[in-house]
C-alpha cells in the first residue's frame, strides 16, 4: 500500500513540474500597396489570413518536431483586431505599431505586407515573437495571366419577295483573338499555402521549453 502511495505521489509530482508554454498570436491588419504608391488595407483579406491563422496544428506540428523525442506541452491561441483586448495579457496600446505592442503585451505578432503590380503582386508574411525578433516568414508572388478572347461576328440577312420567296444569307466574320490581361490576385489558396511559411518553419527559438534549448 505505502509503494502505491509513494508511487501515486511521484506521477503527481512530475506532472506539477511538468513545462507548460502559452502561446499567444496577433494578426495584425493587411497592409496593401497599390501600384501608384498608395496604401491602406483589405477587409476581405483581413478576414482569410485571420482565418488561416486558426490552422495551429501545423504550428503545433513544427514545435513537437522541434522538441524532438520530448512531447511539446502548451496551448497557441490566435487573436485579431477583433478580439484583441479581451487577451489575458493585454494592455491599451496602439496597435498601429503591432510588433512594439506584441513585445509589451506579451504575444506574437503576424504581419502581412502585399505589393500589388500590374503583372504581379508579392504575398509577404512575417511571423514575431515577444521579444520582436523574426522567427518565421513567407513570401509568395503571384502571377497574372493572360487571355485570348475570340473575336467573330455572324450576321443574317433576310431577303423576302421574288419567285424564289424567302432567302436568308449567312456572313461569318472572324479577326484576330484580343489579348486581356487578368491582374493577379491574393485567392484563399495563396493565403493557404503561406501558412506552411509562417507556421510550418519557425526557427527553434519558438519552443521555449527546458529540454529545446539543449
Amino acid at each position: 500500500m505505502n509503494i502505491l502511495i509513494i508511487l501515486w505521489l511521484c506521477i503527481v509530482s512530475a506532472f506539477a513540474n511538468e513545462e507548460y508554454q502559452i502561446i499567444n498570436i496577433y494578426v495584425d491588419i493587411t497592409e496593401v500597396y497599390a501600384p501608384d504608391g498608395t496604401s491602406g488595407t483589405s477587409i476581405p483579406l483581413n478576414l482569410m489570413i485571420s482565418k488561416q491563422a486558426q490552422r495551429t496544428n501545423i504550428l503545433d506540428h513544427r514545435l513537437q518536431y522541434l522538441a524532438a523525442h520530448n512531447v511539446w506541452n502548451g496551448e497557441i491561441n490566435v487573436w485579431d483586431w477583433r478580439n484583441i483586448s479581451y487577451m489575458p495579457t493585454y494592455s491599451k496600446c496602439n496597435y498601429n505599431r503591432a510588433v512594439r505592442c506584441g513585445v509589451k503585451n506579451k504575444h506574437w505578432t503576424l504581419r502581412t505586407v502585399v505589393s500589388v503590380g500590374d503583372k504581379f503582386s508579392v504575398f509577404q508574411t512575417m511571423l514575431y515573437d515577444e521579444y520582436g525578433k523574426v522567427i518565421a516568414s513567407s513570401n509568395k508572388t503571384v502571377w497574372g495571366t493572360i487571355r485570348w478572347k475570340p473575336q467573330w461576328k455572324l450576321t443574317t440577312i433576310k431577303e423576302s419577295g421574288g419567285f424564289a420567296g424567302d432567302k436568308e444569307t449567312e456572313i461569318f466574320e472572324m479577326w484576330p483573338p484580343k489579348m486581356e490581361e487578368i491582374p493577379p490576385l491574393i485567392t484563399p489558396y495563396v493565403v493557404g499555402q503561406s501558412v506552411y511559411g509562417f507556421y510550418g518553419a519557425v526557427d527553434k527559438s519558438a519552443c521555449r521549453l527546458t529540454f529545446c534549448r539543449k
